[in-house]
């Protein structure tokens, strides 16, 4: 913690952090420095603060005009995340740090950025905009940096990233940080990062303080099985991961029916509406937050016991970043896929054979595989 000036090593305090993570003791240093990297570790690892607290670090001092920061990151969630742990880091400094994306007034971030701000956490689709209506000034820019890269490239921002990085050409530092190298993550790096330093910690691997279930079930009993599990494993707060957005509110309608304290979390929802669900699942106002995969990267919520898949994600880097919202900060956690026996195996066999593991199947002696449910009573999810 020497490295830091007294303004951040008081912020630290206050947020009862005393010592770093591998990831952020390795980073750090080299941000510091002026480095570029490229820094891959696992979910839950403290990527955030790896590179926040050293870009903190060195805007202290400095003007607001012109802009010296820009992180990138995929999603509204995410940018509001990063930059409440900005503010939390230079609360104690003069640092001015806003977040652009989709969503809210164009035309009061249009008059922030114009009343000088010394770090932008941004959006792409939102960024282009004022890029390309000139409401942005990123020629000052000396420190890029593209968090969640691994999404950022799943979710299709590669041309709104080259429109930033060309906005930002004169940079001096760009960093990266993911959770997995995928093939369209390394085509980032060899564009934009040719030189860049590259640290790794158990990067495409769930952690070892998770432990994962795999447990087949027919359709029908899905629901119902859904519900034996919650009980089983006396579920105090969980993430339930579906594969359409159709499944979510299904799903979340079923359970506050049941009188579950659940909410749901998709894409098509406001972004007041998004910020609601999960501060719920924050502040324990609900304990079952229901998902499609916006819930899977980088968010933290640290109290989260368990993750629920219904059925196998999309690939490998998918699953790696749902279960990781659970076992945070050091705590243990749970990660249980249910999936359709004759129909989801193969795609769980090829999730875990890239992770180099074998699909071991669970049953559950407790629970009554025999049920048969009438027309009225089936719930389907």
């Amino acid at each position: 913690m020497n490295q830091f000036p007294e303004a951040i090593t008081k912020a630290l305090s206050e947020m009862k952090i005393e010592s770093l993570t591998p990831i952020q003791e390795s980073a750090i240093p080299k941000i510091l420095e002026g480095r570029d990297l490229v820094a891959l570790a696992e979910t839950g690892s403290g990527k955030t603060l790896a590179f926040v607290l050293p870009i903190i670090t060195k805007l202290i001092g400095a003007p607001k005009r012109p802009t010296k920061t820009l992180v990138i990151t995929p999603t509204k969630e995410l940018s509001e995340q990063i930059l409440a742990v900005a503010k939390k880091c230079a609360r104690f400094t003069n640092i001015i740090s806003i977040s652009l994306y989709g969503g809210k007034s164009f035309d009061t971030q249009a008059r922030e950025l114009k009343n000088g701000v010394h770090l932008i956490v941004a959006c792409p689709g939102r960024l282009k905009d004022h890029i390309e209506k000139e409401t942005i000034d990123l020629s000052g820019v000396e420190t890029v940096v593209l968090d969640e890269a691994d999404q950022l490239m799943d979710m299709g921002f590669l041309p709104h990233i080259k429109v930033a990085m060309e906005a930002t050409a004169s940079r001096k530092q760009t960093l990266l940080f993911s959770a997995t190298m995928s093939e369209e993550v390394k085509t980032l790096t060899e564009e934009f990062l040719k030189d860049a330093e590259t640290i790794e910690f158990k990067a495409n691997q769930t952690k070892a303080a998770i432990s994962e279930i795999f447990t087949p079930i027919s359709n029908d009993l899905r629901y119902p099985f859904l519900r034996f599990l919650l009980k089983e494993h006396k579920i105090k707060s969980c993430l339930i991961f579906t594969k359409t957005k159709e499944e979510a509110r299904s799903l979340n309608a079923l359970l506050v029916a049941d009188k579950y304290k659940a909410a749901v979390l998709e894409g098509d929802m406001t972004t007041h509406q998004r910020k609601k669900s999960l501060m719920g699942l924050k502040e324990k106002t609900i304990n079952i937050l229901v998902a499609t995969d916006i819930a899977s990267r980088g968010l933290d919520i640290p109290h989260v016991s368990h993750v629920i898949n219904i059925g196998p994600p999309q690939n490998s880097d998918a699953y790696i970043h749902r279960v990781g919202r659970t076992a945070r900060h050091d705590k243990p956690g749970m990660a249980i896929t249910i999936y359709i026996k004759g129909e989801e195996d193969f795609e769980l066999e090829e999730i875990l054979s890239a992770q180099g593991k074998e699909l071991s199947p669970t049953k559950y002696k407790e629970f009554n595989y025999q049920l048969r449910l009438d027309k009225k009573s089936l719930k389907l999810i």
